[in-house]
């Protein structure tokens, strides 16, 4: 994971869903109530370093994932807390071992039938592993480790119905590494965006986006120092035609400038896809397309430009049982001096069994592949999971 990532919509072998800005700063029906969720999960991973052939290490992990989200509804307004964890036990690697945790507040103000206004606050305690990014796998070290602390706030006047609608939205993130000497990764990032949208037809609109984002590295030395301004200028759809199919489709210039003239200036043609369909009422089908930058986790290296493909499909076998199916292809490419070219696969297959109402048993198997100019960074893993889960309502 880098400091440049979008919300994700991965899918990643443990999902931490936190509460984001949504699209249209409208208030969406959920149930006031704390509702906490655990899910205990044993793993066996034939290569946990990812690593070349030569070199991998096999091992079991106990993986714990407790989410426990706090729900308040107040006249039209609504405030959301959540803390959830991410906790491994590797039984035999225990430098892989890792705690991570998320908390965060969501409040969101209705002051009219046409003006909203959101704010968030948040914590993250992370790590790295060489799935989505360009970290380079390590034989000894612990997972590369960090903090963030970031803050949101939104203004919406008009709605999703209305003709037109405004959004602003501010954000600040501060990240910092804590380990394996990578002081040099920590930044902030501040971003300022507004988007106008034109209703179309009643359930179909045309966003117009305009953004600049500041990425300023802390510890660095003028020589290397990758700080640079972002700037993008989208369009595209947002559509809610059918109850079969809803989705996002965002495209345009992402320009990104450089305060150091050791690095070459980017301009790239950038699109974000999201699209739901529903066939039927058992079956749905999600599917996304990503070209656009991401901030490089390596010294002496700019942001790299990475292009993704993503589906996931899923079955109600029987109104107990789903079956699920998602595939994610990514071609990512640095031409710095840390150059490096990769194609990644990601495929996972789920099946997962409601046994109450409240507790749910699954079981999945997930494959890995990284393929890269360098030998050295090539790596192949399988993963095979058990798990259970349990969720309560008050």
């Amino acid at each position: 994971m880098n400091l440049i990532n979008t919300v994700k919509t991965s899918t990643s072998l443990v999902a931490v869903s936190l509460t984001f800005l949504s699209q249209t700063i409208q208030a969406t029906p959920h149930s006031s109530g704390f509702q906490p969720e655990i899910d205990i999960q044993l793993q066996y991973e034939d290569n946990v370093r990812r690593t070349p052939e030569q070199n991998k290490q096999s091992d079991s992990i106990l993986v714990v994932t407790p989410k426990l989200p706090l729900l308040w509804d107040f006249g039209n307004h609504k405030l959301d807390l959540a803390y959830n964890g991410d906790y491994a036990q590797y039984s035999d690697q225990e430098a892989l071992n890792y705690n991570d945790h998320y908390l965060n507040s969501n409040l969101l103000l209705d002051h009219s039938s046409r003006l909203n206004t959101e704010y968030e606050l948040g914590y993250i305690r992370e790590h790295d592993i060489p799935d989505d990014n360009n970290v380079i796998a390590n034989l000894t070290a612990e997972p590369n480790q960090w903090k963030e602390n970031y803050a949101k706030v939104s203004l919406s006047y008009g709605n999703s119905s209305s003709q037109g609608q405004i959004i602003t939205r501010f954000e600040h993130k501060k990240r910092s590494y804590k380990n394996n000497n990578l002081r040099f990764l920590d930044a902030n990032r501040t971003g300022l965006s507004g988007t106008f949208y034109y209703r179309i037809a009643p359930n179909t609109r045309i966003p117009f986006k305009l953004g600049i984002t500041r990425y300023g590295y802390q510890n660095t030395i003028p020589a290397t120092d990758p700080s640079s301004n972002e700037y993008s200028y989208l369009t595209g759809l947002t559509w809610d035609a059918t109850a079969q199919s809803t989705g996002t489709l965002q495209l345009g210039l992402l320009e990104k400038k450089y305060d150091n003239s050791q690095f070459e200036d980017t301009s790239i043609f950038i699109i974000r896809l999201d699209n739901v369909w529903k066939p039927n009422t058992y079956t749905k089908v999600v599917f996304g397309a990503i070209r656009d930058t991401q901030e490089s986790l390596q010294a002496f290296s700019r942001a790299y430009i990475q292009n993704r493909l993503h589906t996931e499909v899923s079955h109600m076998v029987t109104p107990r049982t789903a079956l699920l199916l998602g595939i994610r292809y990514t071609i990512a490419k640095t031409d710095d001096l840390a150059a490096i070219n990769d194609d990644r696969v990601n495929i996972r297959l789920e099946a997962k069994h409601s046994l109450r109402r409240w507790l749910n048993i699954g079981a999945a198997y997930k494959y890995v592949e990284r393929d890269s100019n360098l030998n050295s960074l090539d790596f192949k893993t399988n993963i095979f999971m058990l798990n259970i889960q349990a969720q309560f309502n008050d």
